[in-house]
């Protein structure tokens, strides 16, 4: 009797040591903050000159600094990797999940990171995309015509 006590009680202490290093482990998954709002703004982190003259890695290349007025009427800050930030521009709406530093890394405690895009449109009530998200230069103005294949014999 007295071994199956035992037995339950290191059951127990297992599952409760398993679950807080399950919460540790991941803690920027399990605490991460939904956020559905207008995006305020995205920019790029890494100036596109750069590109030319340094190396610079896909994450560098890929870096945007997002700033989001969510439902609550809150601001919401996060840094991403994801690319799919490159399209996303100022007042669209946006559904986006992100992921909250550790309490344990002092200098970044309870801030957002690696925001992932989920979804993006036009805001309740919008027919047509906000000003300034049009093509501005004349390459970006040019429709997207597929090349016609050639023959060849």
């Amino acid at each position: 009797m007295a071994f199956i006590k035992f037995l339950r009680g290191l059951l127990i202490f297992s599952a409760i040591v398993g679950g807080i290093g399950f919460v540790i482990a991941n803690y920027s998954w399990v605490f991460a903050k939904r956020v559905k709002g207008r995006i305020v703004n995205v920019e790029r982190v890494t100036d596109p000159n750069a590109f030319i003259s340094a190396r610079v890695t896909p994450e560098q290349m890929h870096s945007y600094a997002i700033l989001i007025q969510g439902e609550d009427g809150k601001l919401y800050t996060a840094s991403s990797e994801d690319r799919k930030w490159q399209v996303a521009k100022k007042d669209y709406c946006v559904d986006a999940l992100l992921y909250r530093y550790p309490p344990w890394d002092f200098n970044r405690a309870n801030t957002f990171f690696n925001a992932r895009l989920d979804e993006l449109s036009l805001c309740p009530g919008e027919t047509q995309p906000p000003a300034g998200s049009e093509p501005t230069t004349p390459e970006e103005k040019k429709p997207m015509v597929p090349a016609l294949p050639t023959e060849s014999h």
